[in-house]
């Protein structure tokens, strides 16, 4: 799927940084460019992928680098006459859940408003048929221009002559395709119970899976194995001393009597 290009152009970030972008910044800079048919920004690779026709597996492999993708779609119509998506997929479907969210921005001026320039959706993705699809742990964000984002798109159609302004700039969305947090590959295993115990000295401890260890009560912990004979032996040397000096004191006593 991933060109020489792309990877070439993904390769030339420098080493620690990653591709972040907050909402507003895929809409504005990205969404918007791919819309007006302008080229992206360099070092980024956000291919055109008609996700239908895919997988979520298959669009975020085992061994890709990053924890997610974005990618460029148009959204297909699940009627011939009709404005409602298709998320039909071949081993199943994206399910909205919730409400579109605005996108918005500040603009700068006097008075401090901000000005919608898209919307944002979630979906999850069941595998099967609705409505006895099983639900998965993959998500997807979609992007749509929507409001003042449009505004570039309608000023370039319409100086274009096209016969429907903004519809092809309506018709594309960018979409974000990540595996939720805390799957059924990530939860706790029978086996992890054993290692979130503390060992027998009660100087290990847990947290959320990661295991510390206080050095400082484990060298307490030898110090007193260590000194608990030397110490038992002074006890008994003394007292044993203490019944001597008891003995002698009773037998002067003993012979001044005499």
């Amino acid at each position: 799927m991933e060109t020489k290009e792309c990877a070439a152009r993904r390769a030339a970030l420098p080493p620690g940084f990653r591709f972040r972008p907050t909402d507003e910044e895929l809409v504005v800079h990205y969404l918007r460019r791919r819309a007006l048919e302008t080229p992206l920004p360099p070092a980024v690779d956000i291919p055109d992928v008609r996700l239908l026709a895919h997988d979520p597996s298959d669009l975020l492999p085992p061994g890709w680098s990053e924890k997610e993708r974005y990618f460029f779609t148009c959204k297909e119509a699940k009627y011939v006459k009709g404005r409602r998506a298709n998320r039909a997929t071949g081993a199943g479907y994206w399910k909205a859940t919730g409400k579109e969210k605005p996108v918005a921005v500040s603009v700068p001026g006097p008075r401090s408003q901000s000005v919608v320039v898209g919307m944002k959706r979630s979906l999850v993705f069941y595998r099967g048929k609705p409505p006895t699809g099983k639900k998965t742990d993959w998500v997807m964000h979609e992007y749509r221009l929507a409001g003042a984002g449009l505004a570039p798109c309608r000023r370039s159609q319409d100086s274009a002559g096209a016969d429907q302004p903004a519809r092809l700039a309506e018709g594309w969305v960018l979409c974000r395709v990540f595996r939720k947090k805390g799957s059924a590959a990530s939860t706790t295993s029978p086996t992890d119970d054993d290692a979130m115990e503390r060992d027998d000295d009660g100087d290990g401890a847990v947290t959320a899976g990661v295991r510390f260890i206080d050095f400082f009560a484990r060298a307490d912990a030898r110090r007193r194995r260590a000194a608990s004979p030397v110490s038992s032996s002074c006890v008994t040397d003394a007292s044993a001393e203490h019944c001597r000096e008891q003995e002698t004191t009773s037998r002067g006593a003993g012979d001044a009597s005499d």
